[in-house]
């Protein structure tokens, strides 16, 4: 799932030129070399369609247990 919220006011490292904050939740499969694989990826799309400088993003990274989601009614 993807939410953009444009026109948010963001300072970021004293600027307010473009700049980005994203959270990747995930229900396991998150670790060093997967974050970073994911982390160029969206740096990529930021940069190119966004034209968000890679400079100027941070991405949080949680890998959580099944039993802290729910959806249709339940708890995986």
């Amino acid at each position: 799932m993807v939410l953009l919220r444009g026109g948010v006011p963001m300072m970021f490292a004293g600027s307010e030129e473009p700049a980005a904050y994203g959270e990747i939740i995930s229900i396991g499969g998150l670790g060093p070399s997967v974050n970073k694989n994911i982390s160029t990826a969206v740096s990529e799309i930021l940069e190119s369609k966004l034209s968000i400088p890679k400079s100027r993003f941070y991405l949080k990274f949680s890998d959580v247990n099944r039993s802290d989601f729910g959806w249709n009614g339940s708890t995986f």
